[in-house]
C-alpha cells in the first residue's frame, strides 16, 4: 500500500495533525469499534509503541496508520499516533477505541488514546516525540475542559480492571504484571505530567484551518471553545455528534447546522419551501406541504425532531392546542 495522504491537515497546540479516519478509509474491512464516545470523554490515555525505521517521505506515525489500515495492528485502534514530526488521527473523538485492554471499561469507552512512538534509547528523537505527545495531550484536555487529573496511562486502566484501588497517579504508575505502559515515559512520569501541565498553563490551544478542506466544529457557540465536542472534515460526521443545544460551525464561525434543542416558545421560524407538515410527532403521513413564516407553539422538541408550529405569535401556548396548532414540522426544515 502506498504512503497515505491525509484528508485534512491541521495544527493543534503546535503539533501538525494529519487526519485519516478509519471510519472513512477501510478498504480491507478491518474490525472497527462502534461505541459512541460523544459527550462521554473523561480524559486522555497515553501509550508507548516502538520506534520503527521508515522509508523516505514518510514518518512512523503514518506507517503505523498504514499498518492499521492493512490489518497489521491486530485489534489495536487508537485516536492518534504521534512521532517526532507530526501526529496522525485514526479515529474521530466521537468513537471509542480499542487500546486500554479493559473491555467496556472507561479506558476504552471514555478516553482519547495517544500512542507515542519512541525507543528505549530516549534520544533527541524520542524526546521530540514525547514533547509532541505532551502538547497534544494538553490541547485535548483543554478542549474538553479537563485538568491534569484526567491524564491516564494504559497501566492505570489495567489496575482498575484488576480491582486495585488508589489515586489516579498511584494507579497510573502501580506495577501491573500484564503490562507497564507507556513503557518509555513511565520511568519519568512525574516529569511528563509537569510538561503537560506547562502546556496547559501556556494559554488557549488553537486549531488552524485545514490546508485543503473545511473543518466543521461542534460547539454550543462559536465563542465557547471549551464546549467543543470535536472537529471534522466531514459535515455529516459533525452532524452525528451534534447534541441538543449544540451547533456545527464552519471554519469561519458560521452556523451550518443546529440541533433543534435550542428553539424556544414564540420563536419566529422561516420554513423552507415544500416542507412536510404532520398531524402528530410520530405519524409518517404528510398532511400537506408548507413554507413561509410560522411561530413555535411551545418550543418543546417532540419525537422525530418535530416541533408544533402556529401561524401567529399570540397563538403560542394557548389552549386548546388543537385549535391553535397548525401541525408538526421537523426542525431541520427551519431556515435560521
Amino acid at each position: 500500500m502506498t504512503i497515505l495522504r491525509p484528508d485534512a491537515t491541521t495544527t493543534l497546540n503546535g503539533v501538525k495533525i494529519n487526519e485519516y479516519l478509519l471510519t472513512k478509509h477501510n478498504p480491507n474491512r478491518i474490525d472497527m469499534p462502534s461505541v459512541s464516545m460523544a459527550g462521554k470523554i473523561i480524559g486522555v490515555t497515553v501509550h508507548n509503541t516502538d520506534w520503527i525505521t521508515v522509508a523516505s517521505g514518510t514518518t512512523p506515525a503514518e506507517q503505523y496508520t498504514r499498518a492499521t489500515v492493512n490489518n497489521n495492528m491486530k485489534d489495536v485502534r487508537v485516536h492518534y499516533y504521534v512521532d517526532n514530526v507530526c501526529a496522525w488521527q485514526n479515529l474521530p473523538h466521537s468513537l471509542s477505541g480499542w487500546h486500554a485492554a479493559d473491555g467496556s471499561g472507561n479506558g476504552n469507552r471514555r478516553t482519547i488514546a495517544i500512542e507515542c512512538i519512541m525507543s528505549s534509547a530516549y534520544n533527541f528523537t524520542d524526546k521530540k516525540s514525547e514533547d509532541n505527545a505532551a502538547k497534544l495531550t494538553a490541547a485535548l484536555l483543554k478542549q474538553y475542559g479537563l485538568d491534569i487529573n484526567h491524564l491516564y496511562t494504559h497501566t492505570h486502566w489495567l489496575n482498575v480492571r484488576d480491582g486495585r484501588n488508589g489515586t489516579v497517579d498511584q494507579l497510573n504508575t502501580m506495577y501491573n504484571r500484564y503490562k507497564m505502559c507507556p513503557a518509555y515515559i513511565l520511568p519519568h512520569w512525574a516529569e511528563f505530567k509537569k510538561k503537560v501541565q506547562s502546556y496547559l498553563n501556556a494559554g488557549t490551544s488553537t486549531i488552524s484551518a485545514p490546508s485543503a478542506k473545511q473543518l466543521y466544529r461542534v460547539r454550543k457557540s462559536w465563542a465557547d471553545a471549551k464546549s467543543q465536542l470535536g472537529a471534522y472534515s466531514s459535515l455529516e460526521n459533525a452532524k452525528k455528534v451534534c447534541k441538543t443545544g449544540y451547533s456545527v460551525f464552519d471554519s469561519n464561525g458560521n452556523v451550518v447546522y443546529t440541533n433543534g434543542g435550542k428553539f424556544t416558545k414564540e420563536q419566529k421560524v422561516a420554513i423552507r419551501a415544500n416542507t412536510p407538515l404532520f398531524a402528530s410527532a410520530e405519524t409518517t403521513s404528510v398532511t400537506r406541504r408548507i413554507s413561509g413564516t410560522y411561530y413555535l407553539y411551545d418550543g418543546i422538541a417532540c419525537k422525530n425532531g418535530r416541533y408544533r408550529i402556529t401561524t401567529k405569535p399570540e397563538f403560542c401556548g394557548k389552549a386548546p392546542a388543537g385549535r391553535f396548532v397548525t401541525g408538526y414540522v421537523s426542525w431541520d426544515n427551519f431556515n435560521q
